[in-house]
């Protein structure tokens, strides 16, 4: 189970960005997400033909980070490690309940599923870190 306090960051926001490779480069795209907080899983909507699709489809370990810099010793921030795949049909309901008008495009949903989250937070005296064992 995640920390309360990664969990209310998580809600509070609403865009991330999240890279993928695969031999011979390294992409990162932004995404909003809605969170399924049961699945651990962060969902976006893309085209299945954008090149930051492709590579996920081809090597399924992605990166994920979430963070707002105000100033230094308010800043905040996860940096991920997710697993990519096509989301769950019973997902589809979150995301638009979130993003409703993203209902009206032909975007197809993906679930990025945590592996592993360190959330970083300077008025913390440490760092909150979290392994998914369901993903080892």
């Amino acid at each position: 189970m995640l920390d309360e306090k990664v969990l209310k960051y998580i809600k509070k926001h609403k865009l991330l960005a999240w890279a993928m490779q695969d031999e011979n480069e390294v992409y990162i795209a932004n995404a909003f997400y809605a969170f399924d907080e049961a699945n651990l899983d962060f969902l976006i909507a893309s085209h299945s033909d954008t090149k930051h699709i492709k590579l996920a489809f081809k090597n399924p370990n992605i990166a994920i980070n979430i963070a707002k810099l105000d100033k230094i010793p308010l800043l905040k921030g996860l940096q991920i490690k997710a697993l990519f795949s096509q989301a769950l049909k019973e997902q589809e309901k979150l995301y638009y309940k979130k993003f409703p008008f993203a209902r009206l495009s032909d975007a197809k949903l993906f679930a990025l599923r945590i592996k592993y989250l360190k959330f970083s937070d300077n008025t913390l005296s440490k760092k909150i870190e979290f392994v998914n064992k369901s993903c080892l």
